[in-house]
């Protein structure tokens, strides 16, 4: 196991810690854990995954320290390997015209590729969500291809469209709502991934892993003119 320990977090939390280093075993550990620690039903405010952290807040000390005392002792017997968690693997669409790919351009001109290669090597992979972070419903994909491996903008964006499909360093995102941000976006996607009026909230989930498709704009106006339901698009682009 790359686990390493819990200790307290600030003053009414717990933070399970994983190393500094992050990887998909790592994440696998840790998505694998966080999901034993919800179904110990622990009285949590939150319980939030990252690449090599889980972090638990609660409203009070005896909360917080009956919880570190549960989960020690179930982990004392827990194997991570050998747990299953349900996994759903996606197929998402993207359209990477003109319209939709603020910085497509950009990418080619770092990499010295043509459109057609920086699009061919972005949807060849199989992308698994590290963890959902910086805004709710914010997927963190990994890892790109190594040719497309880009720093963040220089300058930030004050405003990046919802559904926004980007890179930054050795991961891939969709932005689920208007929002600033640094990620160099080279397409977007024709639904949304974040829903307040669905049980799941967010469309993916860590673990799950994403292959993106390459659509035209005229299949991606269709798409969206569907108007899709949370649970249409579930059972419409997920296995």
């Amino acid at each position: 196991m790359h686990f390493k320990g819990i200790n307290q977090y600030g003053d009414l939390g717990l933070m399970l810690d994983f190393g500094s280093k992050s990887s998909k075993s790592i994440s696998q550990e840790v998505n694998s854990i966080c999901s034993m620690i919800i179904d110990l039903d622990l009285q949590a405010l939150n319980t939030t995954p990252s690449f090599n952290k889980i972090v638990i807040s609660f409203s009070s000390e005896k909360k917080r320290d009956n919880a570190q005392i549960q989960i020690e002792q179930k982990l004392t017997i827990f194997n991570a390997r050998e747990s299953k968690k349900i996994i759903k693997q996606w197929k998402i669409p993207v359209c990477y015209e003109d319209d939709y790919a603020l910085d497509l351009e950009l990418i080619q001109k770092i990499h010295q590729l043509s459109k057609e290669e920086v699009i061919a090597r972005h949807s060849q992979i199989t992308y698994y969500t590290y963890y959902i972070g910086f805004m709710p419903g914010f997927p963190y994909l990994g890892d790109i291809d190594p040719s497309l491996v880009t720093p963040r903008l220089k300058a930030p964006r004050i405003q990046i469209p919802a559904r926004s499909v980007g890179i930054a360093k050795e991961h891939t995102c969709i932005y689920p709502k208007v929002s600033p941000g640094g990620w160099n976006i080279i397409g977007q996607v024709p639904f949304d991934i974040f829903c307040l009026d669905h049980p799941q909230t967010s469309l993916f989930l860590p673990g799950d892993e994403i292959e993106f498709t390459p659509i035209s704009k005229g299949e991606f106006e269709k798409i969206q003119n569907k108007n899709f339901l949370f649970d249409e698009l579930i059972k419409e682009f997920s296995e």
